[in-house]
Order: structure tokens, then C-alpha cells, then sequence
């Protein structure tokens, strides 16, 4: 059995370095690094990876026109050996020199073509066969686009050659690739051999081959083989037997009062040659007589000087101009509207123009022309006309794109059960009613999540048509392509703000609860501090602190109650208190003269016993009993002194 793949980058070797490669051209295009990581948005500066072995990519806002200024990337991975075929269902890229400002770029291609391919314009490409198990896709529309080009719808497929058999609905080449069965006679070679246009029968209506040459056309009756020029045809002379060439022709008049609820009108050189000497200038008023709105579609192939204004109400007035145009929405169709039915198209050709005007259409909204069904349905008691919801054509029905805003058109579609809808593309795949317009793809195209009216409970409509969560709504990022998301709102903040200010919050926090309990850890042991000398003291520490130091030698000498010392420093007559009357510098009763004291070594200090300090003595007051001296000295004296 063979091992399959990883649907990720990593699942073939490398595939990691292709992906870089990849990566390393959106940051180019985009100017972000944020824009080579990959992600399911493939506008918003993000590569759009795709594993499905099928699939459809489509250009911004489709069907709508695409936006200018817009890069999107795509990037599609196959399994080991796979071979990937794009083929495109529709492409409309605004048309430029050497395709310079609008793009699509496809790689990397098989041989022989090696190059990338680069495409523009609104001719089909031919089918993209890769040369790898991968294909990366960039969009690119300038700033200065015109905004009028409808962009491009794609779809692949992925596989190895040489299968032995194809799905039910798909179609085998000779060479064994599997396709899609309505890519078989599509008149583009998908298989890479031809063999899935062999033996295909011309289309019922297609016209027989003409004998006329290039400029000319022929006259349509049975037995005519004329030939007559272009500019002859819808001239307002028949030159044709049968009337052919004014047949079916719009109004070429220069400008004209229209008063009919839809019709048609041309300018005049639509049919005819280049401009002549003189300019060109046409007005033509329509008012439908109707208070509904008014739908105007144009296509034009206006000259480089050559241009289109389209003012709403009667009368070219500046201030209701709704558009201008120019040669740079030649080769696609311009729709637009006004209110109250009424509009004002005014047409500008240079002199010797190269141009051939345009050509218009014009219908009340809410009205159907003839060949189109409306959407609101008859006999379910709706007010108004049926065509108020929208119209749509046969070929609009069971396409997978709702054209009308109640799925009228996409409903009882035979490739589905009855209560569900088709995806686009004609997978046969379908979904259920809830999940359409949630925000999340049911269908590998995503067509469930395309042309939103409405939006499932817990999703924001957005203005384009599609679904966003409701909690996108107002959080300072526009999630929706025309920024409605973030209309309104009374305090837009980008996310980034937010998420920078509650982490700087927390950190500010953090630091202020540090420093708290710094300042309360240094006021406690402060506290203790001053707590230590409050403490209550014992009665013997306080008696020992009221206590007085001993006297010194000195003062002991000067007193006489010591022998004195020689070469001891002896306190002067102002420091010596007065000396007790009859106390003598030396004794009789040691037994020694007066001058063999200075021989003799003082006696060895012993410390006063414990008790209260010894209080000099002091001269008798008068009139007192004089004790004896010798009494007193003995008295002071320690134990065995003497």
C-alpha cells in the first residue's frame, strides 16, 4: 500500500526550501514579514495554503470587481509525484503593458515552458500543468487600478499519472491522469496529450464558419453570400435583402429622452469607422417614470482621450456625478445605480478617436427582463413585485453562487437533497442551511460563506457580503475587506495595544508589590530597632545604670586614700577637692620616711567589693566632731591593707 504524504509542506523533501522560496516572493510583494507565515487569509498579507486534492481559488471580492492595491498568494501542495492541473472557469485582469500593474502569476511550470506564467487581460488562459507536487499563485492589482476588472475564478486538481481508474465523475486521459468530467470537451487541453478533447462534437449553436473576411460580416439570408464592412452594420440603412444588418441593433442616436422602463441605447460610433475631424459629444436622459432605482450596465471601447460620466437625476450636475470612465474599463461590463430612477450618461470622443463608444442597458430595480426568473416567489403572499428581491437566468440556477437573497435559485437542485444546497463548482458536494453564512467553509470551495444576505446567529454581516464572529466586531482590526467591521465604533483600540497595555499593567503591578514589601520589611525592622531600647529593664540593670564609676588612681592619690605613684599624672590644685583637715602625705605607722617613697612600689589595685559606691570624703562641717584620721583611711582601705 502506498504511504501517503503529509498534506503539509513537510510532506515531500524539499519542501521546506520551495516553501521558503515562496515565502521569500510574498515578503517582496508585500513589504511584511508577518505576510510569509501561512494562514488562511490570502489577501491580508498571508500565504493561503491548499491540501485538497480539488479545489477552486478565486480573486478578492468575486464576483464583484477586485479592489486596487491588493497582493494575494496562494500556495497549493501535493503528494510525492502528484502532478497539479489548473484550468480557468473565468479571467478578467485589467490589461497593461507587458502586464506591469494588474497580474496573475502561476509556477513552476512543466516543460517546455520553464518561466512562470504571467497573465492579464480577459482572454481564457490555457490549462497550468505544474512540474512539481507544488504551484504557487500571486495576484498583484497597482494602486492605480482601475477597480473595474472582475478578477478570476480557477480550479485544480492533483494526481499521478498513469492511474488505473478515475472517480465516477471524473475522466481518465491516456496518459492516466484523472480529471474532472466537465473539463472533457471544454476546448482546453487539460490532459497535457489532447485526449480529453478528442472525439468532441461541435456545440448544437455554434454558428457555421463565415466566408466573409475579418472586417466585414454577412448578410444572414439563405441564399446571401454578401459581404458588407463593419461600419455598415446598424447605420440605419439596410443594405442587407433581409434586413440583417439593422437587425437587433441598440439606439445610435447622439444622445436622446428615454422614458421606457428598461431598453438600450449606443453611441454612435459603436458600428462605424475612427472618429473624423470633429469631437463628439452626446447626452442621453433616462427617466423610467418609475421612484424604484434605476440598473445601468455599460460596455466600452472607448479611445485613450475618450471618456463616460454617469450623473444621477436629469441633468449633468456636478454634484451628482456618480462616475467617470475611461479606456481603462474597456472589455468588461460597468454596473451602476441610481436613485429614483432617474440617470444622466454623458459621452466625450476626441477627434479621429480610435475608439468605438460603448454600448448600454438600462431596467428598473426589481424589474425582470423577459428571459430572467425573479426571486421572490409567487403566491407566497409577498407585497410588491416578485423582482424587487432580484433576477436571475437560467444558467444562474443550481450554479452554486446565490443570486437571489432568499436561495431561490439554488434551491431543488438535482445533484441535492431537497432541504440543501449545492457548493459551486459542480463537485456534488451540498450542505444544510445552517451552515451557510457561519463563518466556517462547508464546502472545499468555500461557496457556503460567499454572497452572505444574511448572517447565522453570534456572526457580523460585513458590507462586502460575507460573515465574520461577532466578536471581531470593534476590536481594532477590520476583519472585514471594506472595513465595516470597524465602522461605528466608539472606541477602536488594535489589538496590539490592548494585549501591550495588560501585559505592561501586570509587569507595573509585579514592581509595585515588590516595592511594597520592601518598605514594609525595612519599617519593621526599623520598628525592632526602637522596640529593643523601649524594652523594660530589671531593677539590677536599672540600679547598675544609675551606678557611678569608680574613681580613678589619680583621684584616689589626690584624696590620700592610695600611696601616690611616681610618675603618675597627678591632677591639679583646681581639680583636687579639698583634703580632709589632719591628713597627712604619708603615715607614721608604715614605717618609712618620707623619702624612700618614691622606692616603693605602689600596692596592687584590688577592686572595691559590691555594694553602694564608696562617696569621697568630705570636710566636717563646723562645729562637727573630728573624727580620727587614721580611722577613716582604715576604713576605706581593703582587707588586710596596712
Amino acid at each position: 500500500m502506498e504511504k501517503r504524504a503529509a498534506a503539509g509542506p513537510e510532506g515531500a523533501p524539499g519542501a521546506r526550501a520551495q516553501l521558503a522560496v515562496v515565502c521569500l516572493v510574498n515578503i517582496v510583494l508585500t513589504g511584511r514579514l508577518s505576510s510569509a507565515v501561512p494562514a488562511l487569509a490570502a489577501c491580508s498579507g498571508k500565504l493561503e495554503q491548499h491540501t485538497e486534492r480539488r479545489g477552486v481559488i478565486y480573486s478578492p471580492a468575486w464576483p464583484l470587481n477586485y479592489p486596487p492595491g491588493t497582493n494575494c498568494s496562494w500556495y497549493i501542495q501535493g503528494d510525492r509525484g502528484d502532478m497539479i492541473t489548473i484550468s480557468f472557469r473565468n479571467f478578467d485582469v485589467e490589461e497593461s503593458h507587458q502586464c506591469s500593474l494588474d497580474w496573475l502569476m502561476l509556477g513552476p511550470a512543466a516543460p517546455p515552458r520553464q518561466e512562470a506564467f504571467r497573465l492579464c487581460g480577459s482572454a481564457i488562459p490555457p490549462a497550468f500543468i505544474s512540474a512539481r507536487d507544488h504551484v504557487w499563485i500571486f495576484f498583484h492589482s497597482d494602486a492605480s487600478s482601475s477597480g473595474q476588472a472582475q478578477g478570476f475564478r480557477l480550479s485544480y486538481i492533483r494526481g499521478k499519472l498513469g492511474q488505473a481508474s478515475c472517480q465516477a465523475d471524473e475522466f481518465r486521459c491516456d496518459n492516466g491522469k484523472c480529471l474532472p468530467g466537465p473539463w472533457q470537451c471544454n476546448t482546453v487541453d487539460e490532459c497535457g496529450d489532447g485526449s480529453d478533447e478528442g472525439n468532441c462534437s461541435a456545440p448544437a449553436s455554434e454558428p457555421p464558419g463565415s466566408l466573409c473576411p475579418g472586417g466585414t460580416f454577412p448578410c444572414s439570408g439563405l441564399r446571401s453570400t454578401r459581404c458588407l464592412p463593419a461600419e455598415r452594420r446598424c447605420d440605419g440603412t439596410q443594405d442587407c435583402g433581409d434586413g440583417s444588418d439593422e437587425a437587433g441593433c441598440p439606439d445610435l442616436a447622439c444622445g436622446r429622452r428615454l422614458g421606457s422602463f428598461y431598453g438600450s441605447f449606443a453611441s454612435p460610433d459603436l458600428f462605424g469607422a475612427a472618429r473624423g475631424p470633429s469631437d463628439l459629444h452626446c447626452t442621453w436622459l433616462v427617466d423610467t417614470q418609475d421612484p424604484r432605482r434605476v440598473l445601468l450596465q455599460l460596455e466600452l471601447r472607448l479611445g485613450y482621450d475618450d471618456y463616460v460620466q454617469v450623473y444621477e437625476g436629469l441633468g449633468e450636475r456636478g454634484d451628482r456625478l456618480l462616475q467617470t470612465l475611461s479606456y481603462r474599463s474597456n472589455h468588461r461590463p460597468v454596473s451602476l445605480e441610481a436613485a429614483q430612477g432617474r440617470l444622466t450618461v454623458a459621452y466625450h470622443a476626441r477627434a479621429r478617436s480610435a475608439g468605438h463608444g460603448f454600448n448600454a442597458t438600462y431596467q428598473v430595480k426589481g424589474y425582470c427582463l423577459p428571459w430572467e426568473q425573479p426571486c421572490g416567489s409567487s403566491g407566497d403572499g409577498d407585497a410588491g413585485d416578485p423582482g424587487e428581491q432580484g433576477c436571475f437566468s437560467e444558467p444562474q440556477r443550481c450554479d452554486g453562487w446565490w443570486h437571489c437573497a432568499s436561495g431561490r435559485d439554488e434551491q431543488g437542485c438535482p445533484a441535492c437533497p431537497p432541504d440543501q444546497y449545492p457548493c459551486e463548482g459542480g463537485s456534488g458536494l451540498c450542505y444544510a442551511p445552517a451552515d451557510r453564512c457561519n463563518n466556517q467553509k462547508s464546502c472545499p470551495d468555500g461557496a457556503d460563506e460567499k454572497n452572505c444576505f444574511s448572517c447565522q446567529p453570534g456572526t457580523f454581516h460585513c458590507g462586502t457580503n460575507l460573515c465574520i464572529f461577532e466578536t471581531w466586531r470593534c476590536d481594532g482590526q477590520e476583519d472585514c475587506q471594506d472595513g465595516s467591521d470597524e465602522h461605528g465604533c466608539l472606541a477602536a483600540v488594535p489589538r496590539k495595544v490592548i494585549t501591550a497595555a495588560l501585559i505592561g499593567s501586570l509587569v507595573c503591578g509585579l514592581l509595585l508589590v515588590i516595592a511594597l514589601g520592601c518598605a514594609f520589611k525595612l519599617y519593621s525592622l526599623r520598628t525592632q530597632e526602637y522596640r529593643a531600647f523601649e524594652t523594660q529593664m530589671t531593677r539590677l540593670e536599672a540600679e547598675f545604670v544609675r551606678r557611678e564609676a569608680p574613681p580613678s588612681y589619680g583621684q584616689l592619690i589626690a584624696q590620700g586614700l592610695i600611696p601616690p605613684v611616681e610618675d603618675f599624672p597627678v591632677y591639679s590644685a583646681s581639680q583636687l577637692p579639698p583634703r580632709p583637715p589632719g591628713l597627712g602625705a604619708t603615715e607614721p605607722s608604715h614605717g618609712h620616711a618620707a623619702a624612700d617613697a618614691p622606692a616603693r612600689l605602689p600596692p596592687r589595685a584590688v577592686p572595691p567589693p559590691p555594694g553602694p559606691p564608696v562617696e569621697p570624703a568630705l570636710p566636717p562641717a563646723a562645729g562637727a566632731a573630728r573624727t580620727d584620721p587614721a580611722a577613716d583611711r582604715r576604713a576605706h582601705l581593703p582587707d588586710g591593707a596596712g
